[in-house]
């Protein structure tokens, strides 16, 4: 195996581990947006999901709804990066000739 391939390799198994990390922490992220509502002059925020063919909301008290839509913006960053990630581990594929690098 020539020097370029062994470094395609190692980026390949590198992306993998990322990959597998964004994932571990991608499940324990909420799911959906943060809606605020106002009702009778008053804010109230819900954590809107999909739940199949429904979507679902949940109550998100007013003093955890910044943290909540944080949580909700690294969901969105994550889902990104994963994308990016699968993106690179293609193109090295592709580099190798098709073949899949050794992990």
């Amino acid at each position: 195996m020539s020097v370029l391939e062994e470094v395609l390799a190692e980026e390949h198994g590198r992306s993998l581990r990322i990959t597998h990390a964004l994932e571990a922490e991608l499940s324990t992220l909420p799911k959906g947006y943060v809606r605020a509502r106002t009702i009778r002059g008053r804010t109230y925020y819900y954590l809107q999901r999909r739940d199949g063919d429904r979507v679902r909301s949940d109550y998100v008290r007013r003093e955890d709804a910044e943290r909540v839509m944080a949580l909700v913006d690294r969901r969105r960053e994550i889902v990104a990066a994963l994308k990016e990630q699968e993106r690179t581990r293609r193109q090295i594929e592709r580099a190798l000739g098709g073949r899949p690098a050794h992990e």
